[in-house]
């Protein structure tokens, strides 16, 4: 095996092998590492080089407003199932933790399920963070961040739409709301992103169209990959 050196690095093979098993994948989502969502099933992964006590702070607190939490962690080089490995598994699993261990040979990744989440008692369920959590889910059409990455601009639901409004006044030039709709906006989003237009990357013209400012086309080089992305479902479709 070879050593698995950022959190990052781990996210795709683990996206991977949740989406194999039917799972729909967002990552950074209402700060969760990783959030998959099966058949109404919320399950949050956290991602860390190693065990910790600040990541089981993390994985007890995401236990109030998801179905299941699993930890996820490099395979250790010198792995052995010893008395202190049993004793760190005994640990999580008084917890309710599930485990998740990704190993690497050349550019081959592995993920195993070390440990399956058992239900802990006396934990407190937020419905308020789940509903919100939910909700940001169902929001997001893409899943444009990396899990583990860090001091990179996240792409919330918010900022996704209004990157596909930035992506298709570039495309298109200036549109209207209707329009905008019409070639695939969201219809409760739309004119609200535009009116707030919260990261002035808009500009509303006298005949009621809407184009981008200089703030806006810098955005479709800071979120390039995002653009493409859609660029690219658009090609396909």
């Amino acid at each position: 095996m070879e050593e698995i050196r950022y959190e990052k690095d781990m996210y795709e093979p683990l996206k991977k092998y949740l989406s194999d098993l039917g799972f729909d994948v967002r990552s950074e989502l209402n700060k969760c590492d990783v959030v998959a969502k099966k058949d109404g099933l919320i399950i949050v992964v956290e991602m860390k080089r190693h065990l910790s006590f600040d990541l089981l702070e993390q994985a007890i607190d995401r236990e109030g407003y998801s179905d299941a939490v699993y930890l996820c962690i490099p395979k250790p080089l010198s792995f052995k199932q010893n008395k202190n490995w049993r004793s760190k598994m005994k640990v999580l699993k008084r917890l309710g933790l599930g485990l998740f261990l990704v190993s690497r040979i050349g550019p081959v990744y592995t993920v195993e399920e070390a440990l399956s989440p058992e239900p802990a008692g006396g934990i407190r369920t937020s419905s308020k963070k789940r509903r919100a959590l939910d909700r940001e889910f169902d929001n997001r059409r893409m899943d444009l961040n990396t899990g583990g990455t860090h001091k990179v601009p996240l792409v919330t639901a918010y900022r996704e739409s209004a990157l596909f409004l930035a992506h298709l006044l570039d495309l298109h030039g200036p549109l209207s709301p209707k329009d905008l709709r019409n070639l695939g906006a969201k219809a409760p989003k739309t004119t609200p992103v535009l009116s707030a237009n919260h990261y002035g990357w808009f500009v509303k013209n006298p005949d009621g169209t809407y184009d981008l400012t200089d703030g806006g086309r810098e955005a479709l080089v800071l979120y390039s990959p995002m653009i493409l992305a859609f660029r690219t479902v658009e090609s396909d479709v």
